[in-house]
């Protein structure tokens, strides 16, 4: 597994090959969590927090991915890299580069963070429909 949070200030990118990576959201306390084990993702379903770091108002993204706590796990037999975006209000540029701007964008977190998945091989068949796999 990969990681890198080049640019921090707005975005982190996960790959994933031959060892799984799971990403858990949790929205209503504005966390995401990351491991390369699915039960350590968990640990954000006992985190408390003084306020809401994230607005918990009308989901803005499609099929209600966002509303609850989800977790999505990467390919990890084909390969698979999501770039994770909560710039995109503040930064006009786009999160991805331009080759690779035909990748669908997923909104989640109650709108608030950008996913964009690509997957590494073919070879495997991975449901293109982020909400089939969280």
């Amino acid at each position: 597994s990969v990681t890198s949070n080049l640019d921090a200030h707005r975005q982190m990118c996960l790959a994933s090959r031959g060892q799984t990576i799971s990403i858990a959201f949790y929205p209503e306390k504005g966390l995401i969590c990351y491991g390369s084990e699915q039960a350590a993702v968990k640990a954000g379903m006992s985190a408390m927090f003084q306020e809401t770091a994230i607005s918990t108002g009308p989901s803005t993204s499609a099929l209600d991915v966002d509303m609850a706590a989800t977790r999505l796990d990467l390919d990890d037999l084909g390969g698979e890299i999501v770039v994770l975006d909560w710039g995109g209000e503040k930064y006009p540029t786009p999160p991805v580069s331009w080759p690779n701007r035909h990748l669908e964008e997923y909104k989640l977190m109650n709108g608030n963070v950008t996913a964009i998945l690509h997957q590494e091989s073919k070879s495997t068949k991975v449901n293109s429909q982020l909400y089939h796999r969280m």
